[in-house]
């Protein structure tokens, strides 16, 4: 008899099986705090990337270039969903222009479009949409918070 099926009937006879890491059980579900958190650093990671690729492009393959930069403008557009539809609720009521202006960019990408200009008019309501995050009190404002320190 192989270990697998012997490793079968155990986990059926035995309902407190753990599994092969018991210590992997106990951790906790992610709050919605640090899920924005995790999609944000992210989102600022693959901006820093993408305009970095952008600044050194004459340095860079033209292959080479415009592969990196999909890959970024993808992630960017991916992260930026995410942000968007974890936080687009609470913010209807409050911002609709600016919801209606964010979800026709993230819904407009189309064969043939330019996603260089793609991403960067992404860019720029990605950073009108942290701001309003910020603003609301989704996340900490840690510019404003070091300057009261500072005093």
């Amino acid at each position: 008899m192989s270990n697998d099926t012997t490793r079968d009937r155990n986990t059926e006879e035995d309902e407190n099986y753990e599994g092969a890491n018991p210590e992997l059980q106990d951790l906790p579900l992610p709050k919605t705090d640090s899920m924005l958190y995790l999609i944000l650093n992210s989102l600022n990671q693959n901006i820093a990337n993408f305009n970095a690729y952008l600044k050194f492009k004459n340095y860079i393959s033209e292959d080479s270039l415009n592969a990196e930069l999909l890959k970024r403008s993808m992630g960017i557009h991916r992260d930026f969903s995410a942000l968007f539809l974890h936080t687009k609720e609470e913010l209807v009521f409050i911002y609709p222009e600016l919801l209606e202006k964010a979800e026709r960019i993230l819904f407009k990408g189309e064969a043939g479009t330019d996603f260089i200009k793609y991403t960067c008019k992404m860019s720029k309501i990605i950073d009108d949409y942290k701001t309003v995050l910020y603003r609301e009190g989704y996340l900490p404002d840690f510019k404003r918070q070091l300057m009261l320190t500072d005093t």
